[in-house]
């Protein structure tokens, strides 16, 4: 989930104290702080967010991870432990992990522990909670006022009683109505219109959250400018090409199309168009390029 990654971390450090009752599906936890995510190992591990927690009777981590799929890489009760684990050496305290599945049927399969023995001498018993947001009855969510959920409400269980445009509307005027400042807000919108294609909703939120809602967002902003920057990029790779159909006639231009599809630092692009405008042929060009 590369693409999301950047927004659900955002939510689950701004909306902490939400995502810790879900979790744990306790009211009385308190936030202590947010911990570092990067654990040195033979393989640097990092997960999406470790709280430090204050409960009624002890002080402990809680470890989040927030899929889209299910784990391709390795089973996710492996890398639940190895973060666990990690978390428990660094910190000596008691570590509960939590893995949110968002997309359905992700999570579906996973079991939430692991376990293994031989004997009675040998084995071990792990065990993590397993949250399917979009199994979630979304109405509740609303009632409870949890403001760092609303992205994911329109993909949780609505009321039987209404269409899956009547629940998207709500969903949205709750993001409205939510007690944050306007940026926090444009923030909500732009991630429930990100979210809203896990649920093939991408039309519907068209409609319903326009661009102008979600401006003062600065993962808007940003995605706004990535935008920007691709379409530079591609209009300087159409310059090299055109310079060299131009120039070189004979030569065989389609073959460089590839590689610089691979390239996305501007400044290099920009040198290979100088390159192409300057050099004295078509092999020439190629040899700078790396072909």
């Amino acid at each position: 989930m590369a693409q999301y990654d950047t927004i659900v971390k955002h939510l689950l450090e701004y909306f902490a104290s939400e995502y810790a009752r879900v979790a744990l599906d306790i009211e009385n936890v308190e936030v202590l702080s947010t911990l570092n995510t990067e654990h040195p190992s033979v393989k640097m591990l990092h997960n999406d967010i470790s709280l430090k927690i204050k409960l009624d009777d002890e002080t402990a981590i809680l470890h989040i991870e927030v899929q889209t799929d299910d784990s391709r890489i390795k089973p996710m009760p492996l890398r639940v432990l190895a973060y666990a684990s990690q978390l428990m050496l660094e910190h000596e305290l008691n570590v509960y992990s939590v893995v949110m599945y968002l997309r359905p049927p992700s999570g579906q399969n996973d079991p939430g522990h692991l376990h293994y023995a031989r004997g009675s001498d040998f084995g071990m018993r792990f065990t993590y909670k397993v949250v399917r947001l979009y199994a979630l009855e979304g109405e509740s969510v609303l009632d409870a006022a949890l403001t760092g959920l609303l992205p994911f409400t329109p993909l949780m269980m609505s009321p039987s009683s209404m269409s899956e445009a009547a629940w998207a509307a709500k969903c949205v005027d709750a993001a409205r109505a939510a007690p944050v400042d306007e940026t926090t807000r444009a923030t909500l919108f732009f991630a429930m219109r990100v979210f809203s294609n896990f649920g093939n909703l991408e039309e519907l939120f068209d409609t319903l959250i326009t661009e102008d809602i979600m401006q003062a967002s600065p993962f808007y902003q940003e995605l706004q400018q990535r935008f920007l920057q691709q379409g530079v990029e591609q209009g300087t790779r159409d310059n090299i090409l055109a310079v060299l159909t131009a120039r070189f006639p004979h030569g065989d231009v389609e073959t460089v199309k590839s590689t610089l599809e691979a390239i996305s630092d501007l400044e290099e692009l920009n040198q290979l168009l100088r390159t192409a405008s300057l050099t004295m042929s078509f092999e020439a060009f190629l040899q700078a390029l790396g072909n």
